[in-house]
């Protein structure tokens, strides 16, 4: 499907003493996007209900959920057998992640989270230990910090101090607790009093709690499945895999900044009027209302021109991802968005911040943003320099995820666990939740949301091919 442009949705008007520059700028920017190669495109869902179901698994899933999908927007009933397709599919991916073998670690460990009370202490108590840690290192510090101990003279009360504070940054909260209970009561009474403050805290409690949970055999069975699949947060691991993906989406950016530009200077070549590339655009406060809900607000990067009286006319919006699957659920907070962008009066100039300086913003090439029933505008494109994959996945794996926590999908696979065979039908609640629960909107959309994005994806590579052959054509 081609996204058409219109030399208005290139940015402002043209120039009154160069009538034709607006109109260069938008034809010449037109042919680079339609020539331009599409290497993540989704691929075709089967063709009907019957391919769906040989394919099997997430392709019958994807099939079923955009059929219903399909069904809403046209205000009809999905056909029932899409519910038992879609159960039975269900039923098969939980299946295969329980298995013993090369089965899912991580959806192990959310059905072990859903179904023992040790683990559930644990993992609330796991969101309250970074607070409480500062809170308990904070009190002992009060008191007994190595800067505040040399004043004291040598002897077994500093020993003792100096002991607690080393429990302190270790994290042994038991250790700590029972020294500290043990230190001789005639001390001076600043001493007491911290004392007296650390023992009343209650995170001192329930770190002490935690430290228990985590000898437990469901908690530690929980921490290994967990750790089979991702590094645990802090650890070295994760620090390095956090460091390399960190990495890569530098390279990415530099790599979309550099074709970027290559098309502005081209631009420029071809209308006569300066472009430049801008990066790190910030939506004014004023057109977000103090902040629409999930709205994306901070864009990657864009093209801007001269539009005359110190203003520019946007021309080209991009984002930019490391991988072309984090497009799919990046696409509605991007709409939304646009839908701020594009609420602005077409005679205003709006001053945005960016990290190459202030701009202002003609509000006519703003306005060329708005959506048209969810379709993006062609002059706004996601950028990747991730290979395109050998096999597109037809269910994304956030929308997989989110089936699979359902309620009704835990139970399923705890059936399993427990050596039962449920049946599919316990899974059609999650059909029909699928298609009116707006916190599995997400996923009703999901192959929709994924073709959209997919379609305005491109890879800097190709994005300077198409300008070399637009660049050479007479």
């Amino acid at each position: 499907m081609t996204r058409q442009l219109s030399n208005s949705s290139m940015g402002a008007a043209p120039d009154a003493s160069h009538p034709d520059r607006g109109a260069a700028t938008g034809s010449a920017l037109h042919d680079i996007l339609q020539v331009a190669q599409r290497r993540y495109r989704m691929p075709a869902l089967p063709a009907n209900a019957e391919d769906a179901a040989a394919t099997g698994g997430e392709a019958a899933l994807a099939f079923a959920i955009e059929a219903a999908r399909q069904a809403l927007v046209h205000g009809a009933t999905p056909d029932p057998a899409l519910r038992d397709a879609f159960a039975q599919a269900l039923a098969e991916l939980i299946r295969r992640a329980m298995a013993v073998e090369g089965g899912d670690p991580v959806f192990q460990a959310q059905v072990l989270h859903a179904r023992d009370a040790q683990v559930q202490a644990w993992v609330k108590l796991g969101a309250l230990a970074a607070a409480d840690e500062r809170s308990l290192r904070s009190a002992v510090d009060a008191f007994a910090h190595p800067g505040k101990l040399h004043a004291m003279p040598e002897g077994p009360q500093r020993r003792e101090l100096e002991t607690l504070h080393a429990l302190a940054v270790s994290g042994d909260w038991h250790a700590l607790a029972s020294t500290a209970s043990s230190l001789d009561p005639q001390q001076a009474a600043d001493l007491q009093e911290g004392l007296r403050r650390l023992m009343a805290q209650p995170a001192l409690q329930r770190q002490q709690q935690a430290q228990s949970l985590r000898l437990a055999e469901p908690v530690r069975r929980y921490l290994e499945l967990r750790a089979r699949r991702a590094p645990e947060a802090g650890s070295a691991a994760a620090l390095d895999q956090g460091r390399v993906s960190a990495r890569e989406g530098d390279l990415a950016e530099h790599a979309a900044a550099n074709a970027l530009g290559r098309v502005a200077e081209f631009l420029h070549r071809r209308s006569g009027v300066a472009h430049r590339v801008a990066r790190s655009l910030r939506t004014p406060r004023q057109l977000t209302g103090g902040g629409a809900e999930r709205a994306k607000e901070e864009w990657d990067a864009a093209i801007v021109k001269e539009a005359g009286a110190g203003a520019q006319a946007l021309v080209l919006l991009a984002e930019v991802k490391a991988a072309p699957a984090a497009a799919t659920t990046d696409l509605p907070r991007l709409l939304r968005g646009l839908a701020q962008l594009s609420s602005v009066d077409a005679h205003a100039v709006q001053e945005f911040k960016s990290a190459d300086g202030p701009l202002r913003l003609r509000g006519d090439s703003l306005q060329a943003l708005q959506p048209v029933q969810g379709a993006l505008p062609a002059q706004v494109i996601y950028l990747s320099t991730a290979p395109a994959e050998a096999r597109v996945a037809l269910l994304g794996a956030a929308a997989r995820a989110r089936l699979m926590a359902e309620a009704a999908s835990l139970r399923f696979a705890a059936e399993i666990e427990a050596g039962r065979k449920p049946s599919p039908a316990a899974l059609a609640t999650v059909w029909e939740d699928l298609r009116h629960e707006p916190r599995l909107r997400q996923v009703l959309e999901q192959f929709d949301n994924a073709r959209r994005a997919r379609e305005a994806m491109l890879h800097p590579d190709d994005l300077l091919l198409a300008l070399r052959a637009i660049d050479r054509s007479p």
